[in-house]
C-alpha cells in the first residue's frame, strides 16, 4: 500500500518545521550578522555624539580572496574533466568533458555562477547552486500560398505544426498544352518546437531548508528550497490552477531576516508587506523539496521529488510527486566541520576581530576630536558662556579675569590605538589567511632591498596556502555539480548536438556516453606561483627539445611537445593553445618515408636489371631477324610468283602470236590461191 497523500503532507512538514535554516534559528541570526558585518552596516551600539565609523574586515577579506578563486578555476580552458573507465572510454569521456564544460561556460553564464557560488560561501557558509533539465517551447507563425494537395497533406502530418488558418482556391495549370482547374490552400500554421537545455541557478543561502541530522548532501534525508513565485508564475510552470489559487498569500515570508537584510542595504524604506492587488500576481511560497521516504512501503526508503505550495503547519498542497534519481544541489564550504552539514564563513572567523577593530577605530577618532575640541574649566561668572559655545576659528572669548576659561587635559590615546589595530590586522591575517604580502601590501616587506626572490616566493607559497585549502574545499563541491551535469544530459538528452570547439565544429551525442566518468577538477593553482610554474614548464620544454632532437629516446614525442606548450599558454593565460599550435593527435599520419637501400643491393638489382635489358634487347634482335626473314622470303615468294606469271603470259602471248602469224599465213596462202584459180 503506497503512502497516503495526508500522511506524505505530515512528513514534508514536520521536516520543513525542524529544519536547520527555518525562520528564527541561530544559523539564520549568525548568517543576518555575517551579511550586516560584509555590507558595513551599523552594530547597534553606537553613541550619539561619538564616532560612528565601522571597520570592514570581513569585506576586505572575501574581497581579497575572490580574484585568487576566480582566477584558479577559470584560468584554463576547461574547469572540469572526466576520467574514463577503460580503454575504450577515451574518446567518450574527452568529449564530455568538452561538451559539459561548454554547457557550462556557454549555455550558462559559468563565471557568474560561480563568483556568486563561492561570494555566498565566503559570507554565508555555505554556497549552494541548483542545476536541472529545462523544456521550453519556441513558437514561430509561419504562412504558406498556392499549396496542392500534396503539400498541404505533407503540412498537415507534421507534429510540429499547428494550423490557424485555411482558404481554398482554384489555380490553372498547364498540362499538355490543355488548360485544368486544381484546388490550391492559403495556409497559416504556427510551429511549436519543443527544446531542453541545462539550467544552472545559483540559490540563495537563506532558501536552503536541510534535516538536521544531516552532514553533507549525500547523507542528507530531506533538503528543500523556498521560492517565491507569483500563482500567474506557477500556473504558466503547469500546476494546477484550482490549487494555486487556494494558496494563501505569502505576506509574511516574502522577505525572511537575511533577504531583508540584503534588500535594504539599497533601499531601507521599501515596504516589507507589499502585495499586488492583482489575484494572479499575488506572491504566494513553495517548497521545492527532495526527501528520502518509503512511498510505496517495500520498506526500502527512495528519494522522491514533492512540490508543495502554502505555508505554516500542516497547511501545504502537493503540486508535484515524483521519484527521482540524485538531489540536484551542489554545495561548497570555505571551512568545512567534520561531522556537520554547515562550515564556517569569514564571518566565523573575523567577526570578532571586526567588532574590536571597529571600537578601536571610534575610540582613535573620538580621542582625536576631543584633542582637537576639548572640555574646558570655566570658572562660573568669570566667562561669558555664549562666546565659550560659540566655537570658531579666530573666535574671541570674554573674560572678566585671567585663568577663567581653561581647557581640560584629554591624554593622547592615538599611539597606543593605532599600534592595537596593528596586533588586531595581525590577528586577522593569521585567522583568514588573507596577508598583506599577499595583497602586495606590506611597505616593511617591499621596501627592503635585501629581500630575494626566493625569500619572497616562499612568504608568497606561505601566504597562499589557505587560499589554496579553501580552493581545494571548492573543488570538490564543483565536480559533485559536473558530474549532476552529466547525469542529466545523458539522462534527457535524445539527440546529437553541433557545437563550436577550439575552432571546428563537433557533434555531441550524449547517448553515446555513460554517466559514471570519474570528474578531475582543474584547479588552476597546482604548485608555487604562476612564475614559478611558467619556469618549471619552460625548463621542462629544453629538456624535451634536446631528446626529440637525439630521436626521444622513447619518452619523448611531438603529443608529449605539444602538452608542454598547452599547459604554457594555460599558465599565461590563453586558454585556446589551437591559436598558436596544432595538435599533432587531430593532424593526419605522414607516409613513412622511403627505407634507404643497401648499396649491395641496390648493385645486384642494376646488374639483374642490365641482364634483364641485355636479354629483352637480344630477343627483340630475333625478333626483328626473324620478322625480316620472313618479310624477305614473302617477298621472293611473291617476286618469283610474278615472275612466273609473266612467265606464262608471255607464253601465252607468244602462242597467240603464233596463232596469229599462221592464219595470216593461211589467208595469205588462200588469197594467192583465188588469184590463180582466177587467171
Amino acid at each position: 500500500m503506497k503512502l497516503t497523500k495526508q500522511r506524505l503532507l505530515s512528513l514534508i512538514s514536520q521536516e520543513i518545521t525542524n529544519s536547520v535554516g527555518f525562520y528564527g534559528s541561530s544559523l539564520t541570526e549568525q548568517r543576518r550578522n555575517a551579511l550586516k558585518y560584509y555590507l558595513g552596516e551599523p552594530l547597534g551600539n553606537e553613541v550619539e555624539g561619538q564616532s560612528q565609523v565601522r571597520s570592514q574586515d570581513m569585506l576586505e577579506v572575501v574581497e581579497a580572496i575572490l580574484p585568487s578563486m576566480m582566477r584558479i578555476f577559470t584560468q584554463g580552458e576547461s574547469i572540469v574533466r572526466f576520467s574514463p573507465n577503460g580503454p575504450e572510454d577515451v574518446e567518450y569521456a574527452e568529449q564530455s568533458g568538452d561538451y559539459i564544460n561548454h554547457i557550462f561556460n556557454v549555455d550558462n553564464n559559468g563565471y557568474s555562477i560561480l563568483h556568486t557560488l563561492f561570494k555566498d560561501a565566503l559570507i554565508s557558509k555555505n554556497g549552494f547552486v541548483k542545476y536541472y533539465w529545462k523544456t521550453s517551447k519556441e513558437q514561430k507563425k509561419e504562412s504558406y500560398e498556392n499549396l496542392t494537395e500534396p503539400e498541404y497533406q505533407s503540412l498537415l502530418a507534421d507534429a510540429e505544426v499547428e494550423i490557424i488558418e485555411v482558404e481554398d482556391g482554384n489555380k490553372e495549370v498547364d498540362v499538355d498544352n490543355m488548360d485544368y482547374n486544381t484546388m490550391t490552400y492559403n495556409v497559416k500554421v504556427k510551429r511549436v518546437k519543443d527544446y531542453g537545455r541545462v539550467v544552472i541557478e545559483n540559490v540563495p543561502p537563506e532558501s536552503i531548508l536541510v534535516t538536521s541530522t544531516a552532514t553533507s548532501l549525500d547523507d542528507c534525508n530531506f533538503i528543500g528550497q523556498r521560492v517565491f513565485k507569483t500563482r500567474s508564475e506557477l500556473i504558466n510552470m503547469g500546476f494546477d490552477k484550482k490549487i494555486i489559487n487556494e494558496l494563501p498569500p505569502a505576506d509574511e515570508f516574502i522577505y525572511n531576516n537575511e533577504a531583508e537584510t540584503r534588500k535594504n542595504y539599497d533601499d531601507s524604506e521599501m515596504s516589507q508587506e507589499y502585495q499586488n492587488i492583482d489575484p494572479a500576481l499575488t506572491v504566494v511560497q513553495v517548497v521545492d523539496c527532495y526527501m528520502k521516504c518509503d512511498y510505496d512501503n517495500d520498506g526500502i526508503a527512495e528519494l522522491r521529488h514533492v512540490v508543495v505550495g502554502g505555508s505554516g503547519a500542516n497547511a501545504y498542497h502537493i503540486l508535484e510527486n515524483e521519484e527521482i534519481e540524485q538531489i540536484p544541489f551542489a554545495m561548497v564550504t570555505p571551512v568545512p566541520m567534520p561531522h556537520k552539514f554547515y562550515g564556517l564563513s569569514m564571518y566565523d572567523l573575523i567577526g570578532d576581530v571586526q567588532e574590536i577593530k571597529t571600537t578601536l577605530l571610534r575610540q582613535i577618532l573620538t580621542n582625536a576630536y576631543m584633542q582637537n575640541n576639548s572640555r574646558t574649566v570655566v570658572v562660573d561668572g568669570q566667562a561669558n558662556i555664549d562666546d565659550l559655545l560659540t566655537s570658531r576659528a579666530g573666535g574671541i572669548v570674554r573674560v572678566k579675569s585671567p585663568g577663567a576659561v581653561t581647557p581640560m587635559a584629554t591624554p593622547n590615546f592615538m599611539q597606543e590605538g593605532l599600534a592595537m589595530i596593528d596586533k588586531i590586522d595581525s590577528i586577522k591575517e593569521q585567522r583568514s589567511g588573507v596577508t598583506k604580502v599577499q595583497m602586495g601590501l606590506d611597505a616593511d616587506q617591499i621596501n627592503k632591498s635585501h629581500q630575494t626572490a626566493t625569500t619572497t616566493n616562499v612568504m608568497m607559497n606561505a601566504s597562499t596556502q589557505r587560499i589554496e585549502l579553501i580552493a581545494r574545499n571548492f573543488s570538490e563541491g564543483v565536480k559533485r555539480m559536473f558530474q549532476g551535469l552529466l547525469t542529466l544530459v545523458c539522462k534527457h538528452q535524445d539527440q546529437g548536438r553541433i557545437i563550436q570547439l577550439r575552432g571546428k565544429f563537433v557533434n555531441m551525442n550524449p547517448r553515446e556516453w555513460v554517466d559514471r566518468y570519474n570528474a578531475t577538477v582543474q584547479v588552476g593553482l597546482g604548485s608555487g606561483s604562476q612564475d614559478q610554474r611558467l619556469e618549471v614548464l619552460t625548463r621542462v620544454l629544453g629538456v624535451q627539445e634536446k631528446l626529440i632532437s637525439t630521436g626521444g629516446m622513447g619518452i619523448v614525442d611531438p603529443q608529449k611537445i605539444y602538452n608542454t606548450l598547452e599547459k604554457y599558454l594555460e599558465n599565461a593565460g590563453y586558454k585556446d593553445a589551437s591559436q598558436f599550435f596544432n595538435n599533432p593527435a587531430n593532424t593526419p599520419p605522414q607516409p613513412p618515408k622511403p627505407q634507404q637501400p643497401d648499396p649491395a643491393l641496390m648493385l645486384a638489382q642494376q646488374e639483374l636489371q642490365r641482364l634483364q635489358q641485355k636479354d629483352q634487347a637480344e630477343l627483340q634482335l630475333k625478333a626483328r631477324k626473324q620478322q625480316s626473314d620472313e618479310v624477305y622470303k614473302t617477298e621472293k615468294m611473291n617476286l618469283d610468283q610474278q615472275k612466273l606469271a609473266t612467265d606464262i603470259i608471255r607464253q601465252e602471248q607468244g602462242r597467240e602470236l603464233e596463232k596469229e602469224k599462221l592464219a595470216t599465213k593461211i589467208i595469205d596462202t588462200a588469197m594467192v590461191d583465188e588469184e590463180l584459180n582466177g587467171q
